[in-house]
């Protein structure tokens, strides 16, 4: 059996606008700002086996519904879920709870009601890093307290729409379609519209029209009048028109057997039986005009009962040309889009093929089959679910205070496992030991240094500390091919190649993870009366290891702390403790890594009622003034308990640290990109003055490579592919215009037209030498005027514009439009616009080519082969007229046969 490593994403994004974590060290230190919610042990000394995500760190992912505590909790500025909680791998949902509204998870407290959700969704997954099982492991995802079906369902008519962005509109299908298309106007973003059945598509530019009503009484963006009921045509696709929803609702409900959804009467969901193309119109449907194809298993939804959005067509006989009607006819319906596909959005509308041998509806059907709500489903069929899918958001949770109630929004998430993880993490089938990943040293190596001259030098210095460090950002220095040193920063020196050892990105024993085996009493674990001789203990005994290997000035005193502690559990002096001081013992930041890599087995709270002796332990001590806590707990655990009606699933499941774990175990290439590589990759730089850009060049991708969609070898050949040709072999982040008199007339019809021009600004030579650089700036000012948004030959505009980054902008159109998508995405304030001459900084050079590959997302193109179709296609989309397609082919054949971006 092959190896199974599936796809990986961090469960939430970094920002409004969904851009990823560039790193799993971004995305934790980010979490470290949570107040509560931290793994193994909460701030109240109970067990807690998961990690929080709340809305003091992650707001972008809450989403409220209209209630009045929420209103208050809010200041009335409600949360509006731009953003959702994301699948961290692929694999299948075996079971979920969906909560219907806050009301019906309530709980009574303090004459009262607390409201959360306990709505979960539980996704099943395996990796198998080696050719057997015996390397293989399956895991589960855990995502709870999600924002209940309430808050999608607070949604307007399923056909009102809000322009985006502002965009033309026209007040007749006739001015849509004509040569010159005549625009009666602008609507502003924000514009509410009602959708209608009316659609065509422009085959100028292949974009889809639908004849809008407003809503509303408005003004155009010129500021003219336009009455409520006003009919207009405006395009409708692409996520122009988004939806008017508080919120999309998560993915997987339409897959759902009833499917969870607030549909307009009539309206059903379904999901693809096999691939199907779609098409923009129904004048497309009979002409055959696709521009592509949804999947089986694609979701969406339609009308099967309105006549006036459906059409038929001959089936075709197959194997026909041209293509011959069969005699039978296929019926096509209007669909509404639910996920993206290609450069369509969700919520887009398309025509697709409807017949039932096409669709599996998921919606209730007419028998009265309604989803499930407030209860356990196990799903007959697994559903999938692929990483970075929809899970869905933040829910409102209110907690008990003795004289009140304090509020956030949350998802709790946890990382768990059945099988045996001790013999996971120590790589069994030794997968990865020819590539290893890491370098691992130990305190008392000798220390080496480098002189001004790059000559390793004896130093009487040793390492002071272990450490495991990524080993493609490691600077090595090679005796012919083979490594003699490592710089190890931190110890600010270099150790002999023989003193390091090279370690598998899967043997994450050697990478510091432990495996904690032992139960506890009760959910208690820190009571301020007995002292934890629970997993509590283990814990402090790994933190302790990680104190005494410590050698940080000012830190010393940390591991008598711990020593302290320990002695005092195995004293067995019961009595009153505080508990903070074993809980600031715990959360020491200094040692946080530590804690995240420790893989515990202790029962689940999620298994236990609170009859069982892991809950009634503790719940018993509540007495007097406090058993209304007893009271609140004991309904509280009948709410959210599942873990027992789920096949597979233990009293005891091993607890990772989801994103840490899941993030060691996931096939990246995250910071795998050296010097050394650009250096094969833009093959006629000769000056070591270059390294510095090559630098920040390779420190921007490492440090953002999840983010950036270039985290696989297969990703970085693409990427780069274009990238060579763009910036030529000496890796010039400006478009070089050094051009001879017939150069200039071969390649620009502005000197073909003016060929005493050509003379005169042309570089001049003497032999073979050129003694006169071309006069590039006069040549740029020429051929870009008047295109591009820029000026004429005298504003200066070509020149300023001209090509520049890594995958070049031209013209102060692009310019702008990178600029704008820029703060979304990046948020500096850097104006490219004002200051062109950043695009040629290392940082701004590649993320101008990254506007490219994540704007038109080239990296799903460049997931789909290793071949010069793929490599095309790309480099349509970069340079659609360019003559450099066998190029940039050579350029990917050589990058994939030489094996440049592999470790």
């Amino acid at each position: 059996m092959p190896a199974v490593l599936p796809k990986f994403s961090f469960p939430v994004p970094a920002n409004k606008s969904g851009q990823a974590f560039g790193s799993a060290e971004a995305l934790l230190a980010k979490l470290g700002g949570e107040s509560a919610g931290q793994y193994l042990v909460g701030r109240q000394g109970m067990w807690h086996g998961g990690i929080h995500i709340t809305e003091e760190t992650i707001p972008w992912c809450a989403l409220s519904t209209n209630s009045e505590a929420e209103k208050a909790f809010c200041n009335n500025q409600p949360y509006k879920g731009e953003q959702f909680v994301r699948c961290m791998a692929d694999g299948e949902i075996v079971a979920y709870r969906v909560c219907k509204d806050y009301d019906s998870a309530a709980i009574s407290w303090n004459n009262g009601q607390l409201h959360m959700s306990n709505s979960f969704v539980l996704v099943k997954h395996y990796i198998q890093p080696g050719d057997t099982a015996e390397s293989g492991l399956t895991f589960y995802t855990l995502y709870m307290n999600l924002a209940p079906f309430s808050a999608y369902a607070q949604t307007e008519a399923a056909m009102t729409r809000k322009v985006v962005k502002a965009q033309n509109y026209y007040s007749s299908m006739e001015n849509v379609t004509a040569t010159r298309p005549v625009a009666a106007g602008m609507l502003k973003a924000g514009t509410a519209v009602t959708l209608s059945d009316k659609i065509i598509s422009r085959a100028s530019d292949k974009r889809q029209f639908n004849e809008v009503t407003l809503v509303a009484e408005t003004t155009n963006a010129a500021g003219t009048a336009l009455a409520a009921g006003t009919k207009v045509w405006t395009v409708s696709d692409r996520g122009s028109l988004a939806s008017s929803a508080t919120a999309p609702q998560p993915s997987w409900w339409a897959k759902c057997a009833p499917a969870y959804g607030a549909h307009s009467s009539g309206q059903f969901s379904a999901v693809l039986r096999t691939g199907v193309k779609y098409y923009l119109s129904s004048d497309d449907v009979q002409k055959g005009i696709s521009p592509g194809k949804l999947t089986e298993g694609f979701p969406l939804s339609y009308e099967p009962d309105n006549i006036a959005q459906q059409i038929t067509r001959a089936t075709m006989k197959p194997g026909t040309n041209p293509p011959e009607p069969s005699g039978a006819l296929n019926t096509f319906s209007l669909a509404t889009l639910g996920k993206d596909v290609g450069k369509l959005k969700k919520g887009d509308r398309v025509w697709v093929v409807s017949d039932a041998d096409y669709l599996t509806p998921s919606t209730p059907t007419a028998s009265g089959a309604q989803p499930t709500f407030d209860g356990v489903v196990k799903p007959a069929t697994a559903i999938s679910i692929s990483a970075g899918d929809s899970i869905g958001h933040l829910g409102f949770y209110e907690l008990p205070t003795d004289n009140g109630k304090r509020s956030r929004y949350q998802v709790h998430i946890e990382c768990l496992s059945m099988d045996d993880v001790a013999k996971f993490i120590g790589n069994p089938e030794n997968v990865g030991t020819d590539k290893p990943a890491f370098l691992k040293f130990k305190p008392g190596l000798k220390l080496f240094d480098k002189n001004e001259a790059g000559q390793i030098t004896a130093s009487e210095r040793r390492t002071k500390s272990d450490g495991i460090v990524t080993l493609a950002k490691v600077p090595v220095v090679k005796e012919g091919d083979q490594p003699k040193y490592y710089q190890i920063r931190q110890e600010g020196g270099w150790i002999a190649s023989a003193d390091a050892q090279l370690i598998s990105q899967y043997a994450l024993a050697e990478r510091g993870f432990a495996v904690l085996n032992k139960s506890s009493a009760s959910f208690d674990l820190i009571d301020g009366k007995l002292q934890p001789d629970n997993i509590v203990k283990e814990i402090l005994q790994e933190l302790e290891a990680a104190a005494k290997a410590d050698n940080r000035p000012g830190y010393a005193l940390n591991q008598y702390n711990y020593q302290r502690l320990l002695a005092k559990i195995d004293s067995n002096n019961d009595g009153t403790y505080s508990i903070d001081e074993y809980l600031q013992a715990l959360n020491n930041v200094s040692y946080r890594d530590r804690l995240q890599r420790i893989i515990a087995k202790h029962p689940s709270e999620w298994y236990y009622g609170k009859d069982d002796p892991m809950w009634k332990t503790y719940l018993d001590t509540l007495t007097g003034e406090h058993s209304k806590w007893k009271t609140y707990l004991e309904t509280f655990i009948e709410k959210m308990t599942w873990m027992k009606q789920v096949p597979g699933m233990g009293p005891a499941p091993w607890h990772m640290h989801p994103v840490t774990f899941i993030s060691s175990i996931g096939n990246k290439n995250n910071g795998s990109l050296t010097i050394e590589m650009l250096y094969k990759v833009f093959e006629a730089i000769k000056s070591p003055a270059k390294e510095s850009f090559l630098k920040g060049f390779v420190d921007e991708v490492n440090e953002n490579s999840e983010a950036y969609k270039l985290d696989t070898v297969s990703r970085l050949n693409h990427f780069f592919a274009q990238v060579r040709e763009e910036m030529g072999g000496a890796a010039s982040p400006i478009e070089s215009l050094n051009y001879s008199e017939d150069g200039l007339k071969q390649t620009f019809k502005y000197f073909r037209n003016n060929p005493e021009e050509a003379k005169t600004y042309s570089y001049k030579k003497t032999g073979k030498v050129i003694t006169t650089r071309a006069d590039e700036v006069a040549i740029a000012n020429r051929v870009y005027s008047n295109r591009l948004g820029n000026g004429d030959v005298l504003s200066g505009d070509g020149s300023l514009y001209r090509g520049r980054g890594a995958v070049h902008l031209t013209g102060k159109s692009n310019y702008e439009g990178f600029n704008e998508y820029y703060k979304t995405q990046w948020g500096d304030s850097v104006n490219f616009v004002e200051e062109p001459v950043k695009l040629e900084e290392a940082k701004y050079c590649v993320r101008s080519a990254i506007y490219f590959w994540l704007r038109e997302e080239l990296f799903k193109i460049a997931d789909e082969g290793n071949n010069g179709s793929i490599v095309d296609r790309i480099t349509a989309k970069v340079n659609l007229h360019t003559d450099s397609y066998a190029k940039r082919r050579g350029h990917f054949e050589r990058f994939h046969n030489d094996k440049v971006f592999e470790c």
